[in-house]
């Protein structure tokens, strides 16, 4: 039986602990990672008044092993950044257990996980490696399934799932359409381009995981 859970963890024993202590006012959203032995590379999202400090931060933090710009919207930007995989942290004990980083997401300060465990018995491991190691973490919700693709089969983000509920709320998916692209972006007070490319993802994880999944 899945495990789903809500942690909230320091930000000292997750990824871009040395990138973030270097800068204020940061927020991050992990969409995706991927993982093995040796690496792990997270896809995410960075909002900042100023990226070049970021961006410097991410350069000069000797954890990190490549840096990718993948896209560019004004206000937030989308990486890839590969580590490499180190004993002792919450990373290595989630690629260990096998299992899913569903959310992610930090002001800098600490990590709101959301975390799908194979197993109740992966769980348990996860505690006792974090105690083994003397990682803290703070766990706030805990369910269970004996349905496990009703956990993240979605795979819509935070920030899509706004977006596609703001435009649905809008009448942007209406025919014909209550508001434009524009409209919505300011409602969510992002660019036009940087809402458009939040519904793109968000409609493709929606159909990747609904009428495909279903096929």
């Amino acid at each position: 039986m899945s495990v789903l859970t809500e942690f909230t963890v320091p930000a000292d024993e997750f990824i871009l602990y040395e990138t973030l202590k270097e800068i204020s006012e940061m927020y991050v959203e992990i969409e995706r990672v991927v993982a093995n032995s040796e690496y792990v590379t997270p896809y995410f999202w960075a909002s900042t008044d100023s990226f070049e400090p970021f961006e410097r931060a991410l350069e000069e933090d000797k954890t990190v092993r490549s840096v990718t710009l993948l896209e560019d919207h004004d206000s937030e930007r989308f990486y890839r950044v590969s580590w490499r995989q180190r004993t002792g942290t919450i990373g290595h004990a989630v690629s260990q257990l096998k299992a899913s980083i569903l959310e992610a997401t930090s002001d800098g300060n600490e990590w709101n996980l959301k975390l799908l465990f194979p197993s109740e018995s992966s769980l348990t491991k996860f505690h006792d490696y974090c105690s083994n190691y003397g990682l803290s973490f703070r766990l706030t919700r805990l369910y269970e399934s004996r349905h496990p693709n009703a956990f993240g089969k979605y795979e819509v983000t935070p920030k899509q799932r706004e977006a596609l509920m703001v435009a649905l709320d809008l009448g942007y998916f209406n025919i014909p359409r209550g508001a434009t692209l524009e409209h919505v972006a300011e409602e969510l007070d992002i660019s036009p381009n940087a809402l458009s490319t939040r519904l793109r993802r968000g409609h493709a994880n929606l159909i990747t995981n609904t009428l495909r999944h279903e096929s």
